[in-house]
């Protein structure tokens, strides 16, 4: 009677029967050498915004968070920049960390010494006895900047003018800008473009310069809904986006009724 054929790496030779099953023909050790789990640049540069400490992901502007931001920023640029290698029957394939299932990833940021260190231990390939730990040191350049947001901040941009007239008492008229301000924040958290670039107290009212609009129309809401306001809406061509859309800059008047419960 013949006995089984025995299986063995074709790279080093080592027995499957004792050194683990065999991966695409390599043994366990072979394999992992072959077979990175973890991809990352040997440089980056981490753009911050110098005012409000927000980073930049490719084309797109990151709130910076609670804590250090530039940790912070440095920790989600990495984290953008790294890929783990997956061995599927579909081939190898390169995903984000969060795509990577019983992935353990550390990012450790030496902002002093300007250096990135990550740890990550996984597995390129189910049939992997032991997951393989690796180690990244990747070196980052600080860049300051200003964002999106703060430049429209800065120069005070807005969509829209929210008028707020009525027969309003000092009292009133602090209570209404603090309820609209309070608007203003929450909306903020959600949309970084959303803020109230100026407040004009009248002596008939309040002007509000709005950015966006929708963040205009959420504030006539409630002001339609807690007070009772009459709503009247016009807009104005003031101009084109860079894709060729047409810009318009809207005027709200929100009227308070005379009796108020």
């Amino acid at each position: 009677m013949i006995g089984s054929m025995k299986r063995f790496c074709y790279r080093c030779g080592a027995l499957e029967a004792e050194h683990g099953p065999l991966i695409g023909g390599l043994c366990q050790r072979c394999f992992a050498e072959e077979n990175r789990l973890l991809q990352a640049p040997a440089e980056l540069e981490v753009t911050i915004c110098g005012r409000c400490g927000a980073h930049l992901i490719g084309k797109r502007w990151h709130e910076a968070g609670e804590g250090d931001a530039t940790a912070n920023a440095v920790r989600a640029i990495v984290l953008s920049s790294l890929k783990v290698a997956r061995l599927t029957d579909a081939g190898m394939k390169f995903l984000r960390p969060h795509e990577v299932p019983e992935l353990e990833l550390r990012v450790e940021p030496k902002l002093a010494k300007g250096v990135i260190e990550v740890w990550a231990n996984g597995k390129v390939h189910e049939l992997q006895v032991k997951p393989q730990l690796e180690e990244a040191r990747i070196k980052f350049t600080l860049k300051r900047s200003t964002c999106d947001v703060c430049g429209l901040r800065s120069a005070r941009h807005y969509e829209a003018i929210l008028q707020v007239r009525g027969k309003l008492t000092r009292e009133e008229c602090s209570e209404i800008r603090k309820m609209l301000e309070q608007l203003a924040a929450e909306a903020g958290k959600r949309d970084r473009s959303a803020f109230i670039a100026n407040v004009e107290e009248r002596r008939e009212g309040l002007d509000l310069y709005v950015n966006p609009v929708s963040l205009a129309r959420q504030m006539v809401s409630m002001l339609k809904s807690g007070f009772g306001a009459e709503i009247k809406e016009s807009a104005k061509l003031v101009g084109q986006t860079r894709d060729g859309r047409r810009k318009f800059r809207f005027s709200i008047l929100a009227r308070l009724p005379s009796e108020r419960g």
